[in-house]
């Protein structure tokens, strides 16, 4: 088994580093302890959003010992969350520090009032999204289940062709990431996935004239989402406000007008550089802290 192939190396190499068959000793190129950590979190970005010790060990480049220790020290820092299948996701703390810049910071406070508007409006998920490189990621969602651990919850990431918000982003990055993106195979989720070039090219010049993108079914038959560009104060667009609805229950045409209207107004708040949040916002923020 390999967790015992691993603690016999850890018992017979004390220093992670020092393993020969770690390429970090092969390179002569020793670790630290925080060089650790940080690959441990960093197997996140690259494993997906959920992930066993097993897998993380494997992306994180450490011997399962190891990871298992690192592991401890931060869910005891609160940085990671564990279900009851042994999985681990990184934690809402680790999303608020990402979220600690000016520029995060002032983008989520300024567009949570409008999100949170919307979502009552029509009791569906809300989400708000940033392109981070070939994939979208989700820095907000508002939900009526707020236990969903699916990859559109807060911090989780999916390929930029399967979502609206990610085929807004893409529609709206310069056109070598576009062509990058392009060249990698397109994953079919279903029949409907855009995974023909000619046909995406066809659809991001299509969203880029209308100003929003309807993925209806792409990633699974019951699910649609729209998404609408949010124009930044340099007039460049990097963020994208998206809805999620059930196929058969909800036309996401007739969801079009609302969440445009949304991410408009949260475009026109970042242009206006408010330095103070709204009310809705503090009090959001301190009832998901427990705080009232």
């Amino acid at each position: 088994m390999p967790e015992k192939t691993d603690l016999k190396q850890a018992e017979t190499y004390p220093n992670e580093d020092m393993r020969p068959d770690n390429p970090v000793a092969e390179s002569g190129c020793k670790r630290t302890a925080a060089g650790r950590v940080l690959s441990l979190l960093g197997a996140f970005s690259s494993g997906g959003g959920s992930m066993t010790l097993s897998e993380i060990s494997r992306y994180a480049d450490l011997s399962l010992t190891t990871t298992h220790r690192l592991i401890r020290e931060v869910l005891d820092w609160g940085g990671l969350e564990v279900d009851d299948t042994g999985h681990y996701r990184l934690s809402r703390k680790i999303l608020d520090l990402a979220s600690a810049s000016t520029q995060a910071l002032r983008l989520r406070e300024t567009a949570l009032p409008h999100l949170m508007d919307l979502h009552r409006r029509t009791g569906l998920t809300v989400n708000l999204a940033v392109r981070d490189g070939m994939n979208v990621m989700y820095l907000e969602a508002l939900r009526s289940h707020p236990n969903y651990t699916g990859e559109n919850r807060i911090g989780g990431r999916l390929r930029l062709h399967i979502t609206a918000t990610g085929l807004v982003l893409l529609a709206y990055a310069d056109q070598s990431v576009v062509e990058e993106y392009l060249r990698e195979p397109l994953k079919r989720y279903t029949p409907h996935t855009l995974a023909d070039v000619s046909a995406l090219t066809d659809f991001l010049q299509t969203v880029r004239e209308n100003r929003y993108a309807i993925a209806s079914q792409f990633v699974v038959m019951e699910v649609s989402s729209v998404a609408a560009p949010v124009v930044g104060v340099d007039g460049t667009v990097e963020t994208a406000v998206g809805m999620v609805c059930p196929a058969s229950q909800h036309d996401p045409h007739r969801l079009v007008d609302q969440v445009r209207l949304t991410a408009n107004r949260i475009s026109r708040d970042l242009r206006e550089r408010k330095t103070t949040p709204d009310p809705r916002t503090v009090d959001f923020n301190r009832r998901h802290a427990g705080l009232i």
